[in-house]
């Protein structure tokens, strides 16, 4: 069962209600605020510039789960993340960060048709560094919690799927929610073949649901995401990434067969662990595994 407080039940309508003020802040307000900070952004470096910009409908959206969680569902953020135990469980979300990480440290030499040096400076490196640390999980956590948590709340309340046959539907309406947005991405746009960086984003957003229903919360999700996106940002970006940021690295190509090969993967590492350490909850748990 998950519950917003643990003195209060999630009321869908009030969430809602969040989903419409964060989708408003991030597609209306950010865009034109967004405008608005470049027009006075140009004597920063064009990178940090650029980056500020693109995040800061991400910002909007941000503050528009912040400000919604607080006063209409009368909760804290965190939570809305949280299963339940009704707390964030800090250790979790930090372990499976830690293993997408080294995952995609050794997978994507080898998926993305090789890795060279960006030739990026030491100073634009560190000019960056802040705002990528600040920005980006904020980012990859507004959409975790737009895209996903609130969603499966809205629908089910305080008590999510229980079982794999129960929550397939969330987990294919997940996959579709979250392609769509990306739609419009330079990966997809400028791809000889737009099918594979769909289903790329298609099989993420189906994959995140799954595990978060799997675990009973959304912290291994948020965790994969927003390393996911640091990692980009800082250590390996792609050619034709439409995230704006100056890595260490500069990859091939993304959107690929072998991409969305690893992302299965990557989500299979992730549900394994949380086998092998008790965060399944039994509606998940394959039959051989309930036998032992």
């Amino acid at each position: 069962m998950i519950t917003a407080t643990p003195d209060n039940h999630f009321q869908p309508v009030m969430g809602i209600l969040v989903i419409v003020v964060s989708l408003t802040l991030w597609l209306v307000f950010g865009p034109v605020l967004a405008l608005v900070a470049m027009h006075y952004m140009t004597a920063l470096p064009e990178s940090l510039s650029m980056y500020i910009g693109v995040h800061i409908p991400y910002i909007m959206m941000f503050l528009g789960l912040f400000l919604g969680a607080k006063f209409l569902l009368k909760t804290k953020l965190r939570l809305l993340l949280s299963g339940s135990e009704r707390k964030f469980r800090w250790k979790f979300f930090f372990a499976a960060a830690l293993i997408y990480i080294i995952f995609m440290t050794v997978a994507v030499p080898f998926v993305s048709g090789g890795v060279n040096k960006s030739g990026v400076t030491l100073t634009e490196y560190l000019i960056t560094l802040f705002p990528v640390l600040l920005l980006t999980p904020m980012q990859a956590v507004s959409e975790e919690i737009f895209f996903r948590a609130l969603p499966a709340r809205i629908v089910y309340k305080d008590k999510l799927p229980q079982s794999l046959l129960e929550g397939l539907p969330l987990i294919i309406i997940s996959g579709i929610i979250f392609m769509i947005p990306h739609l419009g991405n330079r990966e997809v746009t400028s791809s000889a073949s737009a099918i594979l960086p769909m289903l790329c984003y298609f099989s993420w957003g189906s994959l995140a649901m799954f595990l978060a229903l799997a675990t009973d919360g959304f912290e291994a999700p948020a965790a994969m995401h927003a390393a996911n996106n640091l990692f980009i940002a800082l250590f390996v970006n792609y050619e034709g990434s439409s995230m704006p940021a100056k890595a260490l690295f500069t990859a091939k190509s993304a959107g690929s067969l072998a991409t969305l090969i690893e992302t299965i993967i990557v989500f299979l590492i992730l549900y394994l662990f949380a086998l092998k350490s008790g965060k399944c909850i039994e509606g998940f748990i394959p039959r051989s595994k309930k036998q032992l």
